[in-house]
């Protein structure tokens, strides 16, 4: 598939994912103008305020897992990436449980390996449709002499599973034509993986979904 019908795929996806808390903010608005009771008017503008800030939550989280945040060569810190994957799970169906641990930022892990890491937070969300949790492990070893962060993301909760396309979309050998807005995250972060000569494994479990790549760090 051109890199074009991937982008459209993408921006399909974050069309879909705005257009609930932006139309929210339209009806907000609509309240605010047709309602003169401070009760229902101090409800438009909580929902005014909640609406806004899920869709800038979820902006910010797909700027840095589809865009180029921050020009080229800026990094991004994982305790950045930390803070955007959880205020983009806050308002969803799973919790984040990425425990910070010291020097994380030592590990390594570049602008390409963010942005596979976020994307997998986003599909292992999907996977959870009554809720549960996404978990995030890094580890950095060695390997035939070469340094290597193992990545793990798990979503566990009741009746997870994969999304239709998902596991197809990780293996960039397969048919690029049944790639969805949906699974299209996955493919980007099978795609971007390639550039380290990675791999993207998935491993569903009962009740868990297991992501799992290594990364080669930037140092």
């Amino acid at each position: 598939m051109p890199d074009l019908a991937l982008l459209s795929l993408l921006c399909s996806k974050l069309c879909h994912d705005l257009v609930g808390p932006v139309s929210a903010i339209g009806n907000g608005v609509e309240i605010l103008e047709e309602e003169d009771d401070p009760a229902m008017q101090k409800q438009a503008v909580e929902l005014l305020a909640h609406s806004a800030n899920l869709a800038a939550n979820r902006l910010k989280f797909m700027r840095l897992a589809f865009g180029a945040a921050g020009g080229e060569g800026v990094a991004i810190s994982l305790t950045e990436a930390r803070q955007t994957a959880n205020d983009f799970l806050i308002d969803g169906r799973g919790k984040l449980n990425w425990p910070v641990v010291e020097d994380e930022d030592a590990l390594g892990v570049d602008k390409t390996g963010v942005k596979i890491l976020l994307n997998l937070i986003m599909i292992a969300n999907d996977t959870i449709p009554r809720g549960g949790t996404v978990g995030v492990s890094l580890r950095r070893d060695e390997e035939n002499g070469q340094a290597v962060i193992h990545t793990v993301v798990r979503s566990e909760g009741a009746n997870a599973r994969l999304g239709e396309g998902v596991e197809d979309a990780l293996d960039t050998a397969s048919d690029s034509n049944a790639l969805n807005p949906k699974s299209a995250p996955a493919r980007l972060a099978a795609n971007l993986a390639q550039t380290f000569g990675q791999t993207i494994f998935v491993m569903p479990h009962v009740d868990s979904v297991e992501f799992t790549v290594g990364l080669t760090p930037n140092g």
